[in-house]
């Protein structure tokens, strides 16, 4: 513990705790928290534990403690933006769920924030006297030359930026669009601090590390991301990523080109149908496909005989979507754009299909969408996977951004749902997508690669999605529950657009 006389204000402090696969040791950091009269809440995110973690907290009972489920392992950057989000006191500080780092140092870390007026307070375990464990030098050599490599890019002289400890006002953390997964947080919180010219300090902590049997989870290729996203998020990589943006926005195909190229995709039926079934166990009731193009998933919606409105605001896309549903006297055809559509028509379940990385701010579109919905309905979303998979076609057929599953479940979260469901599809089409799309520079635009795709490829993708836990596939496909109410007003800036 680091001394100290100043004595914070009771119930400042939101206290944000990541946590994974932490049973040995979870209910005794949270012990430690409670303690600190400064603590006004706990926010435990627990990030998908396999082990048993959920039933530790579960026993846990104090008024002060809310514990978050996360659907699935997303990370800890997921986990801290969630806790973020959800955190309500005027300081947010990070806390590991292991016995690392000590809560005694609250106080510490709270001393500048009220006396010197600082907006963010790391805390550093090389800059102090007191007592430490020893454990690996290349650890702590990793450490000082990500943060020599950090204050380079930054112009800030921190002796610790990959600390867990980073204190802050609760709208300075609340104002930032974070986007790493993992361990890149730390250097991406960094790099978007310094930027803004917040006012940074510095405290000594004390610090009893522990081991890899002990549990420790960071490792080397963790070290390379960070490496990689200090570099990314400095003011030479906002540009060049300002620069992407511009260019992926820049010349998409016109709506006649692109009618064209959804048509010939839609010669790929058995991957349609393969598609619908792996968001018929998520369908209840009446269906609301917005964006529905030439009816890729609307017209074996309307073979099953479910109750369907099929939106589209193209006309020239909108003929042929008519043709198409036309045999069916459960499905109608409607005009309009999501905007639009979701104020005049609602439904137990809403589908989008390829749509959500067209719109620039999809956070938006995805609280129209909850709005939309009848009480505990889903929204069930199939969107383009990977950032490394973004390529020309994606571009030209006028696409933001490609997503992580992490990122999905996220802005679903954000938008005001309960992850139900998330998981990638097609890994062998991942594959094929770089080589065709990212290689070779070409966009599936005409019926024979669909076609052959769905001859000779689709059953290898089912054999692989069916028998293999495979943690990449071309698309992706996250369902959402709606909440009884919206986690957060939906006046968020869009995130950043990805690049290639």
């Amino acid at each position: 513990m680091t001394p100290t006389n100043f004595a914070p204000p009771d119930s400042c402090l939101s206290v944000v705790m990541p946590c994974y696969n932490e049973q040995a040791t979870v209910a005794m950091i949270i012990k430690r928290v409670l303690e600190q009269r400064c603590v006004a809440e706990i926010i435990v995110v627990d990030d998908g534990s396999t082990d048993d973690t959920r039933v530790v907290l579960a026993g846990i009972i104090d008024d002060r403690l809310r514990v978050i489920h996360q659907p699935f392992n997303m990370g800890k950057g997921p986990a801290l933006q969630r806790g973020f989000l959800e955190a309500s006191g005027d300081f947010v500080i990070v806390q590991d769920a292991d016995l690392e780092y000590d809560p005694d140092d609250y106080a510490s870390l709270l001393e500048p924030m009220f006396q010197h007026e600082a907006d963010v307070v790391y805390g550093s375990r090389f800059l102090t006297s007191r007592p430490h464990r020893v454990l690996y030098f290349r650890h702590s050599l990793g450490n000082r030359l990500l943060t020599t490599l950090s204050n380079g890019f930054t112009n800030l002289n921190l002796t610790d930026m990959e600390t867990c400890y980073k204190l802050f006002r609760r709208e300075v953390i609340t104002s930032l669009e974070l986007q790493e997964s993992r361990f890149g947080i730390e250097p991406e919180l960094t790099a978007k601090i310094a930027q803004r010219g917040w006012r940074v300090w510095e405290v000594g902590i004390s610090y009893s590390g522990r081991t890899y049997e002990e549990g420790k989870k960071i490792g080397f290729k963790d070290a390379l991301r960070a490496a990689y996203c200090i570099v990314r998020y400095s003011a030479i990589g906002n540009r060049v990523a300002r620069s992407e943006a511009a260019r992926n926005r820049a010349k998409p195909m016109s709506q006649n080109e692109l009618r064209t190229g959804l048509t010939h995709l839609a010669e790929a039926d058995g991957y349609s149908e393969y598609l619908v079934e792996a968001m018929e166990p998520w369908i209840r009731g009446s269906v609301h496909e917005i964006g529905a193009g030439v009816g890729t998933i609307a017209a074996p919606l309307a073979r099953r005989g479910i109750p369907l409105v099929a939106s589209e605001p193209y006309e020239e896309q909108l003929e042929t979507l008519a043709r198409a549903l036309a045999p069916f006297e459960s499905a109608e055809v409607v005009h309009g754009d999501l905007e639009a559509v979701t104020s005049t028509h609602t439904a137990d379940t809403v589908i989008l299909s390829n749509v959500l990385e067209h719109l620039e701010d999809d956070l938006d579109a995805l609280g129209r969408v909850r709005d939309s919905l009848h009480p505990g309905g889903r929204v069930i979303v199939l969107v383009p996977a990977h950032e490394w998979l973004y390529s020309r076609f994606d571009r030209l057929i006028g696409h933001f951004r490609r997503y992580r599953r992490s990122d999905l479940a996220n802005r679903l979260a954000a938008a005001g749902f309960t992850v139900e469901h998330a998981t990638y599809i097609n890994a062998p089409g991942a594959l094929l997508w770089w080589a065709w799309a990212r290689v070779m520079r070409r966009g599936p635009t005409g019926a024979g690669p669909a076609k052959l795709f769905d001859m000779a490829v689709l059953p290898l993708v089912k054999a692989c999605d069916r028998h293999l836990d495979l943690r990449f596939g071309q698309s992706l496909i996250v369902v959402g529950r709606a909440n009884d109410s919206p986690s957060q007003p939906r006046s968020r800036e869009p995130w950043p657009c990805s690049s290639p």
